[in-house]
This record gives C-alpha cells, structure tokens and sequence, in this order.
C-alpha cells in the first residue's frame, strides 16, 4: 500500500484540531484538482472542472475521536473530556500525545487506581474515564503549565501504523483517514465536475459540522461520504449484529442510525451496486443501526442533495488499534472511480 496510508494514520488530528492532516489532504489534492482552498471552518475543498455545483462532491471526514485537557490537578496530572464517541473501556493505560499551543507533543500515559488498591466489587465495574487522568511526569500543576499543557489542549492516541498478516494493517484514525485515503486515489484517476472535501468535526457532529459547510455553498448535485463501516468478522459479535466482514469489499450504505441518519437515495444505490457488478468489483450492502457519515448531514442541505455513503469495512473504530484490509481499500478506490468515470 502506498506509504501516504501511513502518514494519513500517524497524523495528530483530534475533531477541532486537524491541522497537520489538512496540510496533507491540501499537499495532496493539488496534485490532480485545478483549485484547491480551505474555508473558515478548516475544510480542505479541490475541484476540478465546473467548481458551482458540482456533479458529485465527495467529503472524507479528517478528525478522529480523542480527548482534550479539562483541569490539571495540584499534583500535574490531567483530568479529561472525551471528543467524539470513545468506549471507556479502551482508554486505560494507553499511550498518549498531549499537543501544545506551540505545536510541541508531549508523550503521556492514562493512568488509574492500581487493582492492588480497588474493592472486589469495584474491579468487576468498568473504569468511568472521570476515574482516569493523564500522567505526563509532572511534578506539579505549575511543571505542567510550564511544559506547555493548557486547559483545552488537545490529545491524542499515541500508535503508530503497523501492517498484520494477510494483507491487513492497524493504526490509530483508521476512521477515517482511511476514506481520506480512497477519496484522495480516486481524484488522481478521474476528471469532471467533482469537488473532493476533507471534511473536519464530523466526530461530533449532530446536525452538521464541516460537511454542511461545504456543501450548502457548492450544493452539489449529488454527495458521497467516503467513511469506514463497523466489521463484525470477530468472536464478540454474531451475524445478528452485522454480516460485515473484512476482505469482502467496501460497503454501499443503505440506511444510516436505524434512519435518524441519512436514508440513502435509491438512485445512488443502484448506481453503485450495477457499477460494482459491471467491473466484478466485491462489495456488502450495509444496513447501520448506530452510527451515520457526514451523508447525514449533507442529504437535507438546501432542497435537499442526494447523498450515499460509501464505507471500508475495519475492525475496532474509535480506538487507537483499528484493523483494515489493504484489498477493501483497493476495491473501494476502484469503485469509487469507476462509479464517477460511469457519469
């Protein structure tokens, strides 16, 4: 896989603070669209051909979950909010960078009580993160200030990309640096009337953050989210849940949060799914009961624009150790394209 898979994952980018992926997405997108700017709210916008009202706008959501420093103790330790939708559970004892106003990181650990020193009944209780701080190696409240840490200062998940056997690989911000990605090969091989986004705050978004920017002043004729799907291809979940499985292909989404999200529009959906079987392209149907993309956002801009969601399958999203197949990837840049080279 190419090694700009690898930068996309490894870059800092919690929601508010995507900066250093926006100086990729922006490197990148002007090797193949004629203009590229970034508005107000930090979206990354390239167009190629008619830029007003584009034929497809695609947006790929840059920032990943993450934490940001609420208090610091007396003792240097930071106490945290959590930005985005983080499990509890997957928080304690991770490695972390806490970003400076000076763009400086700072590495921490999240810490909590010892078992050593916890009641019987209080280990069988999931650790609430209000119970965890972040452990810099501060002396005291004045040590961290002077190292650079404010209230608000962001932090992330300190991982690095690492490839699996079998053609996966793993990393932090797989959502969704890996759609930034796909949406990033797929304007190297088109031309036409697109606007390609890397959109920001879609994390924690609820009515709209910086996908309805974008699309209320392009209003596109037609808008693709390129996201991940949640895979279910593990022991802790049955098909039931989800019959999405990794290596069997990128998802088109039919209906997103059992239909609070976006309800794709039926043309799109049957314009992906001939497209893929025209081009035998693999590819899974994805109904989501929790969850949407910024499809949710975008298809009740204006009068309404017709959205759809196109989704890499990966394994164990909002945590710094999401797992993904290089094939789903090369299939969803292949039916991303085929799909606009077919308009």
């Amino acid at each position: 896989m190419d090694p700009l898979m690898e930068k996309l994952s490894n870059a800092f980018g919690p929601t508010g603070f995507e900066g250093d992926v926006s100086k990729l997405m922006e490197a990148e997108l002007k090797k193949s669209c004629s203009k590229v700017t970034i508005d107000r709210m930090g979206n990354v916008i390239g167009t190629m051909g008619k830029a007003e009202r584009p034929e497809v706008m695609l947006g790929a959501h840059m920032d990943e979950v993450g934490l940001m420093a609420k208090t610091i103790t007396e003792k240097g330790f930071i106490r945290f909010i959590k930005v985005g939708g983080i499990d509890d559970r997957v928080l304690p004892n991770q490695r972390v960078f806490v970003r400076t106003e000076g763009g400086k990181f700072i590495d921490g650990v999240i810490g909590t009580k010892p078992p050593h020193m916890q009641k019987e009944e209080d280990m069988k209780k999931p650790i609430e993160y209000k119970q965890m701080f972040v452990d810099i190696g501060a002396r005291d409240r004045k040590d961290a200030f002077d190292m650079g840490v404010q209230i608000g200062s962001p932090i992330g998940f300190n991982v690095s990309f690492t490839r699996l056997g079998n053609g996966l690989f793993t990393g932090k911000a797989l959502d969704n640096r890996i759609g930034c990605y796909v949406m990033l090969e797929a304007a190297r091989k088109v031309k036409g009337d697109y606007a390609f986004v890397g959109t920001v705050q879609e994390e924690v978004s609820t009515f709209g953050k910086g996908a309805t920017v974008s699309a209320f002043k392009y209003y596109p004729q037609h808008f693709i989210a390129v996201d991940t799907a949640v895979a279910a291809d593990h022991p802790e979940c049955t098909e039931d849940e989800s019959f999405i499985k990794l290596g069997d292909g990128p998802c088109i989404s039919i209906v997103e949060a059992a239909g609070r999200g976006n309800f794709s529009d039926k043309k799109m959906v049957d314009w992906l799914v001939k497209t893929a079987q025209k081009n035998k392209i693999p590819y899974q149907l994805e109904v989501v009961e929790g969850g949407s993309t910024d499809a949710a956002r975008v298809y009740n801009v204006r009068e309404g624009i017709p959205s759809i969601a196109l989704c890499v399958p990966t394994r164990y999203i909002h945590s710094g150790v999401g797992v993904a197949s290089e094939k789903d990837v090369e299939n969803a840049v292949r039916l991303l394209t085929a799909a606009l080279k077919s308009l």
